[in-house]
């Protein structure tokens, strides 16, 4: 996709196992005889459509906040029934099917979870590990990144005053968050558990 376009205009697909926000809707058995099939069509706006080996898989415009869905199978008028897996995210994700329900029923769906939607500081914040990802990569120092992002506005400083300076520290140790950021901590973003704001290498 073109990467000078925002990611509310072209979302990406998430796996599903990884993003607690993504409803799975599929074929509906014997026990669910009152499913409705699912027109997409009546959805509204589409931000993101896309036919994959798995499934289809929408990402749905919302005033307050989109929605993700994977649909195991696509197949026009077929009755579907949302799962929910019951896991260490199930409020999460049933929280999502909620919200999907009530727009399904033409009603007001409510904003995502907390830790599913990020504040203005957290937005800031992640602005700013982005960042600096893309100038650890480039090749540039700490210093170089405090100058430009951390720390615009520091004053000029010795080599000495530099090394012991809290500028150098914090820069240090935001860019260590940032690799960790790209090595996997994005998971915690797309899990809703984005609480403490704070990022490290998950472990395997």
């Amino acid at each position: 996709c073109d990467p000078d376009l925002a990611t509310d205009e072209v979302p990406a697909i998430w796996a599903p196992s990884l993003t607690t926000t993504t409803v799975v809707l599929a074929g509906a058995t014997a026990a669910s005889p009152d499913a409705r099939p699912v027109d997409v069509a009546a959805f509204g706006p589409i931000l993101d459509d896309r036919v994959l080996a798995d499934g289809r898989h929408l990402v749905l415009a919302g005033a307050q906040g989109p929605h993700r869905l994977w649909l195991r199978d696509p197949t026009p008028g077929r009755r579907l029934a949302i799962l929910v897996p019951e896991d260490d995210h199930y409020e999460l994700r049933a929280a999502a099917a909620l919200r999907l329900r009530r727009r399904l029923r033409g009603l007001p769906t409510g904003a995502p979870p907390p830790g599913c939607r990020p504040t203005p500081f957290q937005r800031r914040r992640l602005a700013l590990l982005i960042n600096l990802v893309d100038a650890s990569l480039a090749g540039a120092g700490p210093r170089e990144m405090a100058t430009h992002l951390t720390y615009p506005h520091m004053p000029a400083l010795s080599a000495a005053e530099w090394k012991d300076s809290p500028e150098r520290q914090r820069t240090r140790r935001l860019a260590r968050e940032a690799i960790a950021l790209m090595e996997g901590g994005y998971r915690a973003l797309l899990a809703g558990r984005l609480t403490g704001g704070h990022f490290h290498r998950p472990r395997f």
